[in-house]
C-alpha cells in the first residue's frame, strides 16, 4: 500500500514502515476521491438491467390472457367431471366464472339470433346485426350479473361469510353444467329433436336463474333472515327481472313486424 504521508509503497498493515503514518487501503481511497462513481455507475446498470427485462404492456396482456384461458380450461374441465366441486370455487375463480357468464350470454344471443332468422322472410326488413346479437349479448351479461348480485344480497342477508368476487366465481362455476345443456339443447334443435332440445334448454333456463342461485345459498349454514324467506325473496325478483327482459325482446319482435307490415300502407 502507498503511503499518503511519503508516499512509500509498505506492506500489508496500519502504519507506513518509513514515516508511521496511517495506511490507506487503495481501493478505499478511490472512493473517497470519487464517492459517487461507484454507486452511480451500479444504479445506471441496473435501471439498464430492469428496463431489459421489463416486458412491453403487450406481452403482459398476451400472458395474462393465456393464464386466464388455461385457468378457465381446468376450471371447465374439472366442474364437467365433477359439477359439485362448484362449491369450492372462491375468489382466486372470479376470472374463470366471468368467462363462463360471458359464454351462456353468448349461446343465449346466439340462439337469439338464429330464432329471428328463422322466421319466414318478409316480417323483417330493418332488423341489423347490433339488434339481434349484440345488444341481446350485453342484456343477458346484466340480467346475469343482476342474479349474481341479488345472490350476493340474498348470502348476506342470511348473514354467510363471502365476497362478490366470490360470488361472481360461484355463479360461474354452477353454470357449468347447465352451461352443456344449453349447448346440448342447441344441438338436438338443428337435428330435429325438438322434445328433447325443449327440456335441456328449459332446465340450463332455469338453473341460470334460480338453481344455481340456490346451489350457493345452501351451502353455508344461514345464521340471519330465514334462508326459505331469502330464496322467495331472490326467486320473485328473478321471475319478475326475467320477464322484464323477455318482454323486451318480445316488443321488440312484434314492433319489427308491425312497422314491417304496415309499411306500404
Amino acid at each position: 500500500m502507498k503511503c499518503p504521508s511519503c508516499g512509500q509503497y509498505s506492506e500489508e498493515g496500519k502504519f507506513c514502515t518509513n514515516c508511521g503514518a496511517q495506511l490507506v487501503p487503495e481501493q478505499e481511497d478511490m472512493k473517497e476521491t470519487f464517492p459517487d462513481q461507484e454507486d452511480s455507475d451500479f444504479t445506471v446498470n441496473e435501471d439498464v438491467e430492469q428496463d431489459s427485462e421489463a416486458p412491453d404492456s403487450s406481452s403482459q396482456f398476451t400472458e395474462k390472457l393465456k393464464d386466464s384461458a388455461i385457468n378457465f380450461g381446468h376450471f371447465f374441465i374439472t366442474l364437467v367431471k365433477n359439477p359439485s366441486e362448484a362449491k369450492k370455487a372462491n375468489h382466486s375463480d372470479t376470472i374463470s366464472g366471468i368467462i363462463a357468464i360471458l359464454l351462456f350470454s353468448f349461446l343465449l344471443s346466439v340462439s337469439y339470433h338464429f330464432l329471428l332468422n328463422a322466421i319466414p322472410a318478409g316480417f323483417f326488413t330493418n332488423i341489423s346485426l347490433i339488434e339481434s346479437l349484440i345488444l341481446p349479448f350485453i342484456t343477458f351479461v346484466l340480467l346475469q350479473a343482476l342474479i349474481a348480485g341479488l345472490t350476493f344480497a340474498g348470502a348476506k342477508l342470511s348473514a354467510q361469510a363471502v365476497t362478490f368476487p366470490g360470488i361472481i366465481a360461484k355463479y360461474g362455476a354452477y353454470l357449468i353444467p347447465f352451461l352443456l345443456f344449453y349447448a346440448a339443447g342447441l344441438i338436438f334443435s338443428f337435428i330435429g329433436l325438438s322434445a328433447l332440445a325443449g327440456i335441456l334448454i328449459l332446465v340450463s333456463i332455469l338453473g341460470l336463474l334460480l338453481l344455481a342461485p340456490t346451489f350457493i345459498l345452501l351451502e353455508q349454514p344461514a345464521e340471519g333472515f330465514d334462508r326459505l324467506y331469502v330464496l322467495l325473496g331472490l326467486y320473485i325478483i328473478v321471475i319478475m327481472a326475467f320477464a322484464f327482459f323477455s318482454q323486451a325482446f318480445l316488443s321488440s319482435i312484434l314492433g319489427n313486424m308491425m312497422d314491417t307490415m304496415f309499411r306500404g300502407f
